[in-house]
């Protein structure tokens, strides 16, 4: 039985080309977060991606120049995106610098910065950044990123409070403690859940900006 369209019902709009060509990339580096999520590094195969992405094998070649050009920009896109959303929380003005401070911090347990594969792709592009040199620089870059949004925050909230402190150190601190948390939470090695994590970042704040 044909289904027959209401009169004034608005159809979807045709993507355009270009909105076309954005869509299968950007499906190709969404596959690939989640294959190496299941798969680990050496499992991600360009026929797993591309079958996860449902496009042909041969697409790829169309977008990236290898397969680990698109596991690079697919490490890049992660942490693009969690660079993105603490920036936003970083502008809020209606929030003061400690309440910016722990919701930056709170978003790296929160959906979409934090799911099962978002975690487990970031463990295994961890991992193999030891032995890849191509996966060092995305990281390097996210590091310091984030420890130039968490270090004037600190700044601001120390001095509300007449405080003296190493905002620099204390941010450095912050963002090592939630690589630490995300390792503990990938490899379920502490028993933690991302409320404890929250919590154990709430409480190294407030102890950075406590007077001594």
């Amino acid at each position: 039985m044909s289904t027959v369209a209401t009169p004034g019902t608005p159809q979807p709009r045709r993507r355009t080309r270009a909105e076309n060509r954005d869509f299968r990339r950007d499906s190709l580096i969404t596959a690939a977060i989640s294959v190496v999520a299941r798969h680990d590094i050496t499992g991600a195969t360009v026929e797993r991606i591309c079958e996860h992405a449902g496009v042909s094998r041969g697409l790829i070649g169309h977008y990236f120049d290898s397969k680990e050009q698109l596991l690079v920009v697919a490490l890049e896109f992660q942490f693009n995106r969690a660079v993105r959303i603490k920036y936003a929380i970083a502008q809020d003005t209606a929030l003061t610098p400690v309440a910016r401070l722990n919701a930056m911090a709170a978003a790296s347990f929160e959906p979409p910065i934090y799911t099962v594969d978002e975690m487990s792709s970031w463990q295994a592009f961890t991992n193999a950044s030891r032995s890849l040199p191509a996966f060092r620089p995305p990281i390097r870059y996210a590091g310091r990123a984030l420890h130039d949004l968490f270090e004037p925050q600190f700044r601001a909230a120390a001095a509300e409070r007449r405080l003296d402190i190493n905002g620099s150190r204390v941010a450095f601190g912050l963002v090592t403690l939630l690589d630490g948390l995300w390792n503990s939470l990938a490899t379920g090695k502490d028993d933690a859940d991302p409320e404890e994590a929250i919590a154990t970042c709430q409480l190294f704040i407030e102890g950075c900006l406590k007077p001594v």
